[in-house]
């Protein structure tokens, strides 16, 4: 027994005719009347008295044809309720992101909703471990951070999409002897004084400062506090080149991005940008969207 036998027998009792109802499905009268008696078969009883007059229901036709409308429309109900929860989750975008982003969302998420008003966005934002860690598809669509392919590789629950390579560079005010710099290299930092976010990725800055923990004089996870102090100081701070684009309150006179290299060479570092998702449940058409809107900010 299948829907298709099902949806037949319906029609059949409807249209009292076995010919009329396959008009109406687009089907061969052969095809109705093949379906019909595999299923008599099955069921090891006769569904239709066939005569000139028309096609009626047996006694026990009756009965299977009535669990038929039934189940067919139990059937109805259930896809119109997935395609109601499909519609209403595509409506609401739900993204998660490290603070290395800051503020690089307001022009993205600006520009998405001009191009789709009807579309609800909730950012949280979470340290890229935290990210990792909590990341749930029953919380979160799509996720951005800086991490290394091989860190997201030992988790392969999750889908990921390389969308930008980053230079890392630190963030220093006018009274450090820094600011001048046009790059700087990592022996450039050895003696210098540091503020740090909390949960900085351990990889970035063991990659670039020996003995930091001797150097640290404040970790906080206000970003807001950490730019004060980098402003009003001589410390530094480590940062993606693109964090700081369109922070509010970034001052270019007291502020200075400056990339780091590995030697005097100029070898610029780099950090891969992902965005990740559901392996399993793959990206929606708004994710693809939200994602091409910060992959573009990010470029520029």
């Amino acid at each position: 027994m299948n829907f298709e036998q099902l949806e037949y027998i319906v029609y059949v009792a409807s249209e009292k005719s076995i010919s009329k109802a396959a008009e109406k499905l687009f089907i061969s009268t052969s095809a109705i009347s093949q379906s019909i008696s595999q299923l008599e078969k099955e069921l090891n009883i006769t569904i239709f008295n066939r005569s000139r007059s028309g096609t009626t229901p047996t006694l026990e036709g009756n009965i299977v044809i009535t669990k038929a409308i039934k189940i067919l429309a139990n059937i109805k109900h259930l896809n119109d309720e997935l395609n109601s929860l499909k519609i209403q989750k595509e409506s609401h975008l739900r993204i998660v992101a490290a603070p290395a982003f800051f503020d690089i969302f307001q022009e993205a998420v600006t520009n998405f909703n001009i191009e789709n008003e009807q579309i609800s966005i909730d950012v949280e934002e979470l340290f890229p471990d935290q990210l990792l860690k909590n990341f749930n598809p029953d919380h979160y669509d799509v996720g951005f951070l800086p991490a290394e392919k091989d860190e997201l590789d030992k988790l392969p629950k999750l889908g990921k999409k390389l969308i930008h390579k980053a230079r890392i560079g630190i963030v220093v005010g006018k009274n450090s002897k820094l600011y001048n710099y046009d790059y700087v290299t990592p022996a450039d930092l050895n003696n210098e004084k540091i503020v740090l976010l909390k949960n900085t990725r351990n990889s970035i800055v063991k990659k670039f400062a020996k003995n930091i923990n001797n150097h640290v004089i404040l970790t906080t996870n206000n970003p807001r506090l950490l730019l004060n102090i980098v402003k009003e100081s001589t410390a530094f701070s480590f940062i993606h080149e693109f964090t700081l684009k369109n922070y509010p309150t970034f001052d270019n006179n007291r502020l200075k991005v400056i990339p780091i290299s590995y030697s005097d060479e100029v070898e610029y570092i780099y950090q891969d940008i992902w965005a990740i998702y559901s392996h399993e449940k793959g990206l929606s058409s708004t994710s693809n969207e939200i994602i091409k809107h910060v992959s573009f900010q990010l470029d520029k």
